[in-house]
């Protein structure tokens, strides 16, 4: 018997590929798929699960909903529902049991230097939130407060203890996320500010189909451009101190004039970015996500 013709013409995505495009890895989209029935994906005769691309659509709307603010259980209410982000008012106030109960767990958990803890709560969170989604709404803002009550007793001990848990769990993620063809990216920083937000860049980028590659730790001008001549680079970004002078950016100026590829600078304050017009260099803000955006759409164009 024949299969019906919508069946044969019907397009199916390995999960790789359905997380390469979404950016919800593997190990979430299945979490998804036990605990919250959210995707119910075929099954070829080994068991390997295949998407079509309405479950592709439908990722990309739980995400949607998740970048809101709205907790996954939330997010499949308002599915099932037949909701969608135009029926939710300007400002939602995001249901808080799960994100505080998450969030409180956290706060113990850093006050107390428990390692074994965090972990646990890492793990637990990504299973049902995309990395970035997980970051934006509860590990970074408590490294920002962290950076805030350093002063504060035990605060900066607290702090070097979060973010060096920040720095293994982010630099281990990335390096999960292979199998990507897209330009390559070199990923530098310049200042000795904790590489975390670079880390969360890094892997953005790599969920947009680039490839960047991430150099740990404090670097200078000198020293970047010693592997920028390498042709597989098409773009780099450097992260720099928001108080820094017009030495560094007269150093950094010759990597974007001769070096033939876009060169985004971070950290820079708003108000400073003219400074770094004026020397061929590209401003990013303080919105990862649309920056990652930005650089993936250049690049594309670059390349196209």
């Amino acid at each position: 018997m024949n299969e019906p013709s919508q069946e044969k013409q019907m397009a199916y995505y390995p999960i790789r590929i359905v997380s390469n495009e979404t950016g919800v890895n593997a190990i979430t989209l299945r979490a998804w798929e036990r605990r919250y029935g959210l995707i119910t994906p075929k099954r070829t005769a080994k068991g390997h699960r295949l998407y079509t691309e309405q479950d592709i659509q439908l990722i990309r709307k739980v995400v949607s909903l998740l970048n809101r603010g709205i907790p996954i259980s939330q997010a499949q209410a308002m599915i099932e529902n037949g909701e969608t982000e135009d029926d939710l008012p300007t400002s939602v106030p995001a249901r808080p049991s799960q994100w505080q109960h998450y969030r409180e767990q956290l706060n113990n958990a850093v006050r107390d230097f428990d390692e074994d803890s965090m972990t646990a709560l890492f793990n637990e969170v990504g299973q049902f939130f995309p990395v970035d989604v997980a970051l934006r709404f509860l590990f970074l803002p408590l490294y920002r407060h962290l950076q805030d009550s350093a002063t504060q007793q035990q605060g900066a001990a607290r702090l070097r203890f979060y973010a060096a848990f920040l720095h293994s769990r982010l630099a281990h993620r990335l390096s999960e996320q292979t199998g990507q063809t897209g330009p390559s990216v070199l990923i530098a920083n310049t200042s000795h500010d904790d590489d975390i937000e670079l880390l969360l860049l890094s892997i953005l980028l790599r969920q947009h189909g680039l490839r960047p590659v991430w150099l740990s730790g404090a670097m200078t001008p000198a020293q970047i451009a010693e592997v920028l001549p390498m042709p597989r680079w098409q773009a780099l970004v450097i992260n720099i101190s928001s108080s820094a002078d017009d030495q560094l950016l007269t150093q950094l100026e010759p990597l974007a004039r001769n070096g033939g590829h876009p060169v985004f600078i971070s950290g820079l304050a708003a108000d400073q970015q003219h400074r770094l017009l004026s020397r061929g260099l590209i401003p990013l803000l303080n919105d990862l996500h649309q920056e990652a955006l930005n650089i993936r759409d250049m690049l594309t164009g670059f390349n196209s």
